[in-house]
């Protein structure tokens, strides 16, 4: 099978899987967020990137002291970031709904997550064609995307928002949408720590599962000082000695999550020299494409206008368009 094509396959598992690992949280029934979200963060951002990378990576986590912190930190500092923008996003939605501000978010970390690594990491490359054709499925995926949230808001019911909470809302929301890119950055700036799992046995293919206990690591230090922030506050503690279902579900949130990552990790290595930006755009698209396949089977959309629902078919074609011109980057 050509590595390419694997590439895409496992980019495209990837956003599938992601697309649909908030779902448990539509069945828990007694937990409030707080304690899902710090099993969802223990299981996600620690136990199972750590267990993964013990299985993969010979030596570990014993090459992370082979290696200067310098070449640790700017993963670290990156996955630091993304942390901050998973906590950004729940209040961004908060005030401007959900169709605004995934709009925003996803559209920002889209844009930096997949042109940074390729402005600041292929300048050989951007007079070639395939850099070109990314950057088109670049523009084609916000254009897509930019559809699909206005035929949500076109959907949602008007908000009575003040002026002062959209404006709030829209920074956040931006901020949020730029670090989240971080995530991706986080890998593909954690170069020196897969060359040196590589250097210690691990092969070319899982080298990048020991720059993720790094990167995650750093998301970690957000999301669960807000989770605890909110378990203390709320007096939530004891709730999670309660209901074996709702754990059962946030540990499966982590599982498909992290599942997710580490796929979408895997397939940036058989994408060729562009593989950290054109695996990371056609990740996004099928994540998006899959949440709102997913919303129309639940019936979040039966009620919706004519003109919504037009609105979202132009989207999901011009993302299907962005998804073949980014896999054709990949060439």
């Amino acid at each position: 099978m050509n590595s390419n094509f694997t590439g895409i396959v496992l980019a495209l598992a990837g956003g599938v899987l992601v697309g649909n690992c908030m779902l448990p949280l539509k069945k828990i029934r007694t937990w409030p967020w707080e304690c899902t979200w710090l099993v969802f963060s223990l299981v996600s951002l620690v136990f199972v990137p750590c267990l993964i990378a013990a299985l993969a990576v010979p030596a570990w986590p014993g090459i992370y002291a082979s290696l200067p912190f310098s070449a640790l930190l700017p993963s670290l500092l990156f996955g630091f970031g993304w942390g901050i923008a998973q906590v950004l996003f729940g209040i961004s939605v908060v005030r401007l709904g959900m169709a605004l501000a995934f709009t925003i978010i996803v559209g920002l970390g889209t844009v930096f997550g997949t042109l940074v690594p390729l402005f600041v990491l292929h300048k050989g490359d951007l007079a070639n064609g395939n850099a070109e054709m990314l950057v088109a499925g670049c523009g084609l995926m916000i254009f897509g995307v930019a559809l699909s949230g206005y035929a949500g808001k076109l959907r949602e019911h008007p908000q009575r928002a003040t002026e002062h909470d959209y404006r709030s809302g829209l920074g956040i929301a931006i901020l949020s949408g730029v670090l989240s890119s971080m995530l991706n950055l986080s890998l593909a700036f954690g170069s020196p720590i897969s060359q040196m799992a590589v250097r210690n046995g691990a092969s070319t293919s899982t080298a990048v599962f020991a720059v993720w206990p790094v990167a995650l690591a750093g998301g970690l230090v957000p999301n669960l000082a807000y989770a605890v922030y909110l378990l203390c506050k709320n007096k939530s503690w004891g709730k999670l000695m309660h209901t074996v279902q709702d754990a059962f579900l946030s540990l499966l949130m982590g599982l498909l999550w992290i599942g997710a990552v580490a796929i979408y990790g895997l397939s940036t290595r058989y994408l060729g020299r562009l593989g950290d930006s054109a695996g990371w755009a056609i990740y996004q698209i099928a994540m998006i494409l899959t949440a709102t396949t997913g919303g129309i089977v639940v019936g979040e959309w039966k009620v919706a206008s004519r003109r919504s629902l037009a609105v979202l078919a132009s989207g999901v074609f011009i993302l299907i368009l962005a998804t073949v011109a980014t896999a054709v980057s990949t060439r």
